[in-house]
């Protein structure tokens, strides 16, 4: 089940009745979320719902036997137990067929790969549960936290439904402590909540799922077009990339609050950073700041001289490439940004820090626009589908003898329009202003989207974060 397909809208909504009208019992309304959430997530592969159960019951165990002891070694020996089964599964059904694809290709390992091995379904949001289960577990085993008493509010915080399949990572300290007491939700939360579903659904079927059929084209066949078509291509991507992932995590968060739950926030206008830094501390949240608490500060951050933390940078963004995708693309793209990341720390920093005030409202331009297109140029490696065709992207960036094709006006708007939301997005007067219209004309605003919605999505087309 899709957010953006019927088929999710009914089951919400019998969820949402479901979870209203039972009694003041909270334990009631607990099991009705997880049985929910299983069921969600059993709609797509009801087999992969055991490594889902299975993932939970490994770390349950693994946190109460870590708490349960002062001995170091048997406390190490449980965080390792947990930390091989959950990303051992990870491997296996991620990178087990890139491995072998990879190793065979070495003269002194070659041998026919059986097919089976060659297509292995990777299970839908695997990349996420895992992280998350995983994450209380290091916690538990840092003290940060002390385990769940209750398997059921684990196994809720493992499985809730809004963002189980791709995000945000929750924290079990931001969601745990939330299942303690029943949730009480508010007209406003409601509305808010409301107000994001809708949000996120516009984002994704009206913008993302626009510009996507003339990035497919232009990727399709990159030696086709030259340099403007193909900026258009990466202009378009970019935003595309953005608000199907921020789409699905908007319409995640506006579905938790409706039932009284709160879910961070996992981007803040990052298209706006002035920095490679600043980027990652506004895109995909949740695992940027996994990334840094979970490997970089454990590899020892910048804790270790000058080298070593450059070391660290790049090791932990390669390894943030290759959670999004088992493909030498994802690697390369990490590594990109890890490169970036080293030179920024290294250069720029120190520029920043000579700027004067006068310079600096310049430098704040010229930084944002640097940033932005660094990183339209890094979704460029994400996007290729295979490292011929990035070739053949990047030599059309810089093709301008073939002629330009012309682009639909609609591709255009789009452009203009999801851009340009992105900046009024910073100012706080513009959200203010939204919220201080009258009821009627909101709903007004909602049915209209509603109906472009109806109208738009003839085709219910994946989340991209779905296939990580």
């Amino acid at each position: 089940m899709l957010f953006n397909s019927i088929d999710f809208a009914l089951f919400f909504a019998v969820v949402l009745c479901a979870y209203k009208l039972i009694p003041a019992s909270w334990q009631a309304r607990k099991w009705l979320l997880l049985c929910s959430s299983y069921w969600f997530y059993a709609a797509w592969e009801p087999e992969f719902l055991l490594l889902l159960i299975g993932s939970t019951v490994l770390d349950f165990v693994a946190c109460h036997r870590i708490a349960a002891t002062d001995h170091s070694a048997r406390r190490r020996a449980w965080l390792a137990t947990s930390c091989i089964g959950n990303l051992g599964v990870l491997a296996i059904f991620k990178y087990g067929s890139f491995a072998l694809t990879n190793l065979v290709r070495i003269e002194p390992f070659a041998f026919d790969i059986p097919s089976a091995l060659l297509n292995i379904v990777l299970p839908i949001g695997i990349s996420f549960y895992t992280f998350q289960s995983l994450g209380h577990t290091i916690d538990v085993y840092r003290g940060a936290c002390q385990p769940s008493r209750s398997f059921l509010d684990f196994a809720l915080y493992v499985a809730f439904f809004p963002q189980l399949v791709a995000g945000p990572i929750i924290r079990s300290t931001d969601f745990l402590p939330q299942l303690e007491t029943p949730r009480k939700t508010t007209a406003v939360d409601v509305q808010r909540g409301i107000d994001q579903v809708v949000r996120g659904l516009a984002k994704k079927v009206l913008i993302a799922d626009g510009l996507a059929r003339y990035v497919d084209i232009v990727y399709g066949s990159p030696g086709d077009f030259g340099a403007v078509n193909h900026l258009l291509a990466a202009y378009a991507y970019a935003l595309q990339i953005y608000c199907d992932f921020s789409g699905y995590s908007d319409i995640a968060i506006g579905i938790a609050r409706i039932l009284g739950f709160s879910v961070p926030i996992n981007f803040r206008l990052p298209y706006l950073s002035r920095n490679p830094s600043e980027f990652w501390r506004r895109w995909h949240i949740s695992l940027s700041s996994w990334l840094r608490d979970y490997l970089y500060i454990p590899l020892g951050g910048a804790r270790k001289g000058r080298v070593r933390t450059y070391l660290n940078l790049l090791i932990t963004m390669v390894l943030g490439g290759l959670w999004h995708g088992a493909a030498w693309g994802f690697v390369i793209w990490g590594a990109y940004h890890g490169c970036w990341l080293m030179i920024h720390r290294y250069w720029f920093r120190r520029i920043e820090t000579s700027q004067s005030h006068s310079t600096l409202s310049v430098g704040r331009i010229v930084g944002t626009f640097a940033t932005f297109h660094f990183v339209c140029l890094g979704w460029t490696i994400f996007r290729a589908p295979s490292l011929a065709s990035l070739i053949a992207v990047w030599r059309g960036l810089l093709d301008f003898s073939t002629p330009f094709y012309q682009v639909s006006p609609i591709i255009l708007l789009l452009l203009c329009i999801g851009f340009g939301s992105h900046v009024l997005g910073a100012s706080k007067r513009c959200g203010r202003a939204w919220f201080e219209l009258p009821v009627a004309i909101r709903a007004v605003c909602y049915a209209a989207i509603s109906l472009a919605l109806f109208f738009r999505s003839s085709e219910t087309v994946p989340f991209i974060y779905f296939q990580f």
